[in-house]
């Protein structure tokens, strides 16, 4: 069963699965290789000339072993970059330097031929820049034209016999067409080898995303039948506890669809690059008991005990993004309920250090569970990959929660670390400095990112479905904000038209008349400092991500939306600041 799940599971890096145009041919292995050949047959050749008594000839070859062996050593102490180029330049120099000496009576000129079939070799031409590439044959070419050259109108600077130039001649022949016919053998061979390692990396990547929507219908069909199976029972049913009790259900349910689409959408992000911190100010001692609590009776409920460790001195306000914190401590902590059958699981926060301006904090969620192996510790921070075994089969998740939450404190300029063996459970930790808050600042012109009010903003909601239209506006009205309604493209424009006093716009994409791929457009021109956030149920991917991005929209809000997020990311995108209202 190891082995199968080796096989299913174990997945390359996340750039890896995304881009298999890797190095498989190990081209700067194969320059090195190159250069060490090009070095010992230039000694040969030099020890023969000089047995030949061709002593001009083995001066000009031993210089040019010294040159390769030079530019290696500074290739490998990391004093040049591209030793592809030198590798070519001063072959071809020794080339034309030998037809000095020898003249074309010896075929010296022969030996443009392997260096011409080893360039794909050494270059991978699928991935270099055109210039580059022509750059290497334009060098092998022109030096090839020079030697001819030389070669017909030059006497020979070294004066040799008939009998030397007939030996050095035949093993110049046979060295030239013994290397053209190697390197030709080699250059297919390696093609093979990359054809071969991309198909089997396609495959991988089939595998893995296949395997992901494999277990994403799994984790959503799962709350979406309780949903419907909930619906079907409300309405038979009349009992006050009872539909209290379903309506919890149906919270619950929606609640882990909702979690399992996000960790979807924000590694579609990550993959994009445009996920961000956006730090808030906030109490770090009272959100860490916040993001404790909910989980106090789930964990009771399985017989596990809880511990929640708060430092003293972490009751005080700082600059964090609240939302990502919580994503973070949410993941950890569903593992930890997922993976712990029985004892604790303790939610722990300490100062580790603090100056006037900053303090850092360690945290950490350690657990009693099933643990995880040494060599199966790496796999559980990848994109769509979970550890599978006999033991661990029975517990589902799409396999993003991990790798989010390492992506998210990367941008946090922390690190997750794991301590864990098998049958003693798991410690997840990680430090981060933050700023502390200012002090003092007049609540009359503060910010209020943290209220939870939009009194006085002024939205546009451009939605097709009325539904969809009225659930949005009640929330939006919720918090306060001022509403105005459009079906289409074509009636947020109208509108616009009319009056533009709007402090953000919230447009779906796919409606009838005019989409909102068309109306961005228009609005940008007219009307270019309302931020327009792209409002939609569609899955977007990185690429519909940037393009959204670079059509002009400030940001991508997904639907089904938790009413909290969608007020955060209102505040953040707004063109002017919330003020508080006493």
């Amino acid at each position: 069963m190891k082995r199968i799940a080796e096989k299913y599971y174990r997945l390359k890096e996340e750039d890896k699965l995304l881009n298999p145009l890797i190095d498989v041919k190990d081209v700067s292995k194969r320059t090195y290789q190159l250069g060490l050949l090009a070095l010992i047959a230039g000694v040969a050749l030099s020890v023969y000339n000089s047995y030949l008594g061709l002593y001009a000839s083995s001066i000009v070859t031993a210089s040019f072993c010294f040159s390769i062996l030079m530019v290696m050593l500074l290739k490998y102490n990391g004093h040049i970059g591209n030793l592809t180029i030198f590798i070519i330049s001063i072959a071809c120099s020794w080339l034309i330097a030998t037809t000095f000496v020898e003249g074309l009576q010896t075929e010296i000129y022969l030996y443009f031929f392997p260096i011409l079939i080893a360039v794909p070799i050494i270059v991978d031409l699928k991935r270099t820049q055109y210039l580059e590439s022509v750059t290497y044959i334009s060098i092998i070419v022109f030096s090839f034209i020079i030697c001819v050259a030389v070669g017909r109108n030059i006497h020979p600077f070294e004066d040799s016999s008939a009998t030397q130039l007939s030996h050095i001649s035949f093993v110049n022949r046979i060295t030239a067409i013994i290397s053209t016919i190697g390197f030709a053998v080699a250059y297919l061979f390696f093609e093979k080898k990359y054809i071969n390692e991309l198909v089997d990396q396609s495959n991988r990547v089939i595998e893995a995303r296949t395997r992901f929507l494999a277990t994403m219908g799994h984790e959503l069909r799962t709350p979406l039948n309780g949903i419907i199976g909930v619906i079907n029972l409300l309405k038979t049913e009349n009992d006050p506890a009872a539909r209290e009790e379903y309506f919890r259900i149906l919270k619950y349910c929606s609640d882990h669809m909702l979690h399992q689409v996000n960790n979807v959408l924000d590694f579609n992000k990550i993959e994009a690059d445009k996920l961000e911190i956006h730090p808030v100010e906030l109490n770090l001692r009272q959100l860490l008991f916040n993001v404790g609590t909910p989980f106090t009776p789930l964990f009771h409920e399985k017989g596990v005990a809880t511990k929640i460790r708060v430092s003293n001195e972490l009751d005080r306000l700082v600059m964090a993004d609240d939302l990502r914190l919580i994503q973070v401590f949410n993941n950890l902590l569903s593992n930890a309920l997922k993976f712990t059958e029985q004892g604790q699981v303790k939610l722990s926060a300490v100062c580790k250090s603090k100056t006037d301006k900053y303090i850092e904090v360690s945290f950490s969620v350690e657990d009693t569970g099933l643990g995880i192996a040494r060599e199966d510790q790496h796999r559980i921070f990848e994109s769509f990959g979970q550890i599978y075994n006999e033991d661990t089969r029975k517990f589902a998740g799409t396999g993003l929660g991990l790798s989010i939450s390492a992506r998210l404190l990367q941008l946090m300029d922390s690190e997750l670390k794991l301590e864990s063996e098998p049958g003693r459970g798991s410690k997840f930790s990680f430090d981060v400095k933050f700023e502390l808050a200012a002090v003092g600042v007049d609540p009359d012109t503060q910010i209020a990112l943290a209220a939870d009010d939009l009194e006085g903003i002024k939205i546009l909601l451009v939605e097709d479905n009325k539904l969809n239209m009225m659930v949005a506006k009640k929330i939006l009205n919720g918090f306060h904000a001022e509403v105005s309604t459009a079906l289409n493209g074509k009636e947020a424009l109208d509108i616009l038209q009319n009056d533009a006093a709007f402090d953000i716009i919230l447009m779906d994409l796919e409606m009838p008349v005019m989409s909102g791929y068309e109306a961005i457009f228009e609005v940008k021109k007219q009307w270019p400092g309302i931020p327009v956030i792209a409002f939609t149920a569609s899955l977007v991917d990185r690429h519909m991500l940037t393009d959204l991005l670079e059509s002009g929209f400030v940001d991508c809000f997904l639907k089904p939306f938790q009413p909290q997020k969608l007020l955060s990311d209102i505040k953040k995108h707004l063109a002017r600041p919330i003020v508080n209202h006493v």
